[in-house]
């Protein structure tokens, strides 16, 4: 088993190393100088800037885009960069037309800040009276003209403190991290090249893989081997996104697998206090802090959120308190583009996204893309699986269990119902698949039936007859049929869907002529509305498999299966 991890980790990272290198393809005016462009995307590159800030003494500074252009200019020089990124595109971006823009015509640090929150909206009026009084002493003549001075003092820009305030006021937006997310990127921010700090934190996030596939050998108490976990880690969907991108799940999935892992072997303060971490990350603290508050491990809970509040407090002294409100303002305005952004909302994988995907018009302006029921269905869809996951566990949960079948759904609707979240945090449902399946011997058991041919002309060709697993009868030859376990089916689903369905990215569409709208225009065709849907990574299939399996679990609480098991 571990020769085969250590294959399928070879090409795991070789595929994350080379994933943006230069396509042998290009043309050369297209090839980048550095050879490969993972560190100038904007999953890496803006993760990596949050730690350059507070290193190079920015700290205060964290989400004012000035500075972060500064930081950006010196760190991404045009050298390293494809001649046609030098020489820039043929006409600026204002002068142009299309909304769209090549991404591989603008220099590095152009693309990510134009990725980032915010804009460089200058006060035009202002910068002008404030260039017209510096520039007025300049038009007087050595030897003195009266006339001249007499024009100039009468039309001489005034320069008030309100307009020196403004034309200083800094334009607020930059990465949506919190100030603990630039606390925990500090050690990557010392190294100056982000092409080599983009390299550190692959195989920094590889070694994450590796520590928690121990961590899930320790929650399952050693029923499911460390080779085991760590190849189904390395498989499960969301691993590729992020060894790929230089993204943060995998630090995410090790923090929540052993924070669970010490709880599990009694120990709930230390595991809140790793739990604490997802400061860096608060979504996921929201979201996850579920799951210990409605098994009522009170120490767990205290411990979880006086780290957190530390950790806070510890980035104050570099980033100060201000920074805190700018970064909720940041936070405001990505949650507004969250909902009508096509990017975000097809490459996500919360609940909101789902109905989304189907209701809005994306040829529309971004501003008239959102709708009441597109927006309402969403939030209902939270409510279901979030009301549903509180009561059903309050109602015919086991909280005495840290794993299992209750547990598993807990931690199942705490994943699904996290406010936002993309593609690659699919990774951290592997720990509620984790917790479900931590005693094999309960849940991926095989249902046997017996099958029993009859005589010709007598009945049905073949009868089904249920039969317990342990046959009376030892001997003799007998016909079964089996039936696999719901949650081990869905698993594999999830591995087939991640490394095979969705590099074949298959499509489908389907369309309802009955309800087709009349065309407008005489000879034109009737608008049909269309479902499309396809296995890449822009339509959510692995959410509709982890809400299978979130039902399946329901309703085995709800019969009581769990209360009824005895161990084996």
């Amino acid at each position: 088993m571990w020769l085969i991890v250590l294959v399928v980790g070879a090409f795991f990272t070789h595929r994350a190393l080379s994933w943006f290198d230069n396509s042998p393809h290009l043309p050369t005016s297209r090839v980048r100088a550095g050879g490969n462009a993972g560190h100038a995307q904007i999953d890496f590159g803006g993760q990596w800037l949050m730690g350059r800030m507070l290193v190079t003494g920015n700290g205060h500074e964290l989400y004012h885009r000035q500075r972060q252009w500064q930081v950006l200019r010196v760190a991404y020089p045009d050298s390293a960069e494809s001649p046609a990124q030098r020489s820039g595109p043929s006409v600026p971006r204002h002068l142009t037309t299309s909304t769209a823009s090549d991404d591989t015509l603008n220099h590095d640090a152009d693309n990510l800040m134009d990725w980032f929150m915010g804009g460089d909206k200058e006060p035009a009026k202002d910068w002008r009276t404030v260039g017209g009084a510096t520039a007025a002493p300049l038009l007087q003549a050595p030897g003195g003209n009266p006339f001249v001075a007499l024009s100039l003092e009468e039309h001489k820009p005034v320069v008030t403190e309100e307009t020196v305030a403004n034309v200083n006021k800094p334009v607020i937006g930059g990465p949506l991290y919190p100030p603990v997310h630039a606390l925990f990127y500090a050690p990557l921010g010392l190294i100056e090249n982000p092409q080599h700090a983009y390299r550190v934190f692959q195989a920094f996030s590889l070694c994450m893989i590796l520590l928690s596939g121990l961590g899930v050998k320790v929650l399952t108490r050693g029923r499911v081997w460390w080779s085991v976990a760590t190849l189904c880690l390395l498989v499960f969907p969301g691993t590729r996104g992020a060894l790929d991108l230089g993204q943060n799940p995998t630090l995410s999935l090790c923090i929540l697998i052993w924070g669970w892992a010490l709880t599990s072997r009694g120990y709930p303060v230390a595991g809140g206090m790793v739990w604490g971490l997802f400061a860096f990350k608060p979504v996921w603290a929201m979201s996850f802090f579920l799951v210990p508050l409605l098994m009522r491990k009170w120490r767990f809970c205290f411990s979880m959120v006086l780290t957190g509040a530390t950790l806070g407090a510890l980035t104050l002294p570099f980033v100060g308190l201000d920074t805190w409100f700018k970064w909720l303002e940041v936070g405001k305005e990505a949650a507004a583009l969250y909902k009508v952004n096509d990017n975000w909302i097809h490459l996500s994988r919360d609940l909101h996204g789902i109905p989304r995907r189907a209701l809005y018009d994306f040829t529309k302006p971004q501003a008239e893309r959102e709708t009441p029921l597109g927006n309402g269905l969403g939030w209902a869809l939270w409510a279901v699986v979030f009301g549903g996951t509180v009561l059903i566990y309050l109602a015919r949960g086991d909280r005495s269990r840290t794993t299992g079948l209750s547990a598993g759904l807990l931690f199942l609707g705490a994943y699904l119902t996290c406010y936002r979240f993309m593609y690659y945090d699919v990774l951290l449902a592997s720990v509620a698949l984790a917790v479900l399946l931590a005693d094999p011997q309960r849940l991926v058991r095989t249902g046997a039936f017996g099958l029993t041919l009859g005589a010709p002309g007598t009945g049905p060709p073949i009868t089904r007859e249920l039969i317990p697993p342990d046959p009376p009868k030892p001997f003799g030859a007998r016909m079964l049929g089996y039936v696999n376990s719901f949650p081990f089916t869905i698993l594999v689903m999830l591995f087939v869907l991640e490394n095979s369905l969705s590099g074949m990215a298959l499509e489908a569409t389907f369309g309802v002529g009955y309800y087709a709208t009349p065309a407008t225009e005489s000879g034109g065709t009737p608008t049909v509305p269309r479902v499309k849907g396809d296995t890449g990574v822009k339509y959510p299939l692995d959410t509709f498999l982890l809400l299978a399996l979130w039902a399946g679990c329901a309703v085995r609480v709800l019969r009581g299966d769990e209360r009824r098991e005895e161990v084996p």
